[in-house]
């Protein structure tokens, strides 16, 4: 028979590793920036507050030089020829003023349809008005290509084109289609190829090759969730952002918003900020707590089992 005495030093023993063990699981998650940001073309007239209530999301960009009033970090963009008056004149002030430590390069420049840039010109246009930013201490994101072959040819000829004059801090990249494996193997392949961290700052389920063949809204909460989940977990994957937290997706399957039509936030909203326990980094955190309490148990059984 067990006595009392070794069920108090048992249950002792428990509490004691419950605590430790808690903490450390609390700790290793709010030790590292969540990767979650917003792609934000909304201006103030939408509140973003209502994405930042999880802590989820750490940054936005506005795909211009322009921030909001948002208590999270801002990171603008040069988006192409027709902003560089606008950005030249405002960022040096914005650099101050929102204390940014990162600028996004230009967007979709292969595609004639955005900002339609030669590999030559946006070394020179990246030249004169990104790369002098480094002295300030900026870390420089490259130009974001859309997930058509001709993107990553465009950035290898882009690299080639700087010939040594341009600091390329981190690849930013777009990517759309259906399939989530196919996703994760096209980012991994971006970072072997150019070997440096990844940020995705446009992402969907999106079939743009079949128009008659877009996800369903279920197939888009499970593409975000197995997504969002190996971009959390990829050590070299430093930022992501969903497309769209707005209310026209431009062309975009509609059940890939984060907001119904009148700004509020939705349930697919809900999970991208793992309001939900969908998929990202909070979920990882209760999974870790429920594996520790697993493990806990066992770990008291085998003392039960040795007292016995």
């Amino acid at each position: 028979m067990i006595t009392t005495r070794a069920l108090l030093f048992a249950r002792s023993i428990f509490v004691i590793a419950s605590v430790v063990l808690s903490n450390i699981v609390e700790s290793g998650a709010s030790g590292s920036t969540p990767k979650a940001g917003l792609a934000w073309p909304n201006s103030n007239y939408v509140n973003v507050n209502q994405f930042l209530t999880t802590h989820k999301v750490s940054w936005y960009y506005t795909w211009s030089p322009y921030s909001i009033n948002a208590d999270v970090e801002f990171v603008p963009m040069l988006w192409g020829q027709s902003q560089v008056n606008e950005f030249a004149a405002s960022i040096d002030q914005t650099i101050s003023r929102e204390h940014v430590t990162a600028v996004l390069g230009m967007n979709e420049p292969q595609q004639s349809d955005q900002s339609n840039l030669t590999p030559e010109q946006g070394a020179q246009m990246w030249k004169t008005y990104l790369e002098p930013l480094r002295a300030k201490g900026i870390r420089l994101g490259s130009p974001a290509p859309s997930s058509a072959p001709s993107g990553k040819v465009w950035i290898q000829d882009f690299l080639q084109a700087c010939n040594g004059g341009c600091t390329v801090d981190f690849i930013a990249l777009h990517w759309y289609d259906v399939d989530a494996t196919a996703f994760e193997l096209y980012v991994q392949d971006f970072y072997e190829t150019f070997k440096r961290p990844i940020w995705v700052t446009e992402w969907a389920c999106q079939n743009f090759n079949d128009a008659a063949k877009q996800c369903s809204y279920d197939d888009i909460v499970r593409f975000m969730n197995q997504t969002q989940t190996f971009m959390d977990k990829a050590e070299y994957v430093e930022r992501y952002a969903w497309f769209g937290a707005m209310e026209n997706l431009q062309g975009v399957n509609v059940d890939d918003a984060l907001m119904d039509k009148a700004g509020k936030i939705n349930s697919l909203g809900r999970q991208y900020i793992a309001a939900q326990g969908i998929g990202g980094a909070l979920t990882a955190r209760h999974l870790s707590k429920r594996t520790f309490r697993t493990t806990a148990l066992s770990f008291l059984s085998a003392i039960l089992s040795e007292l016995l």
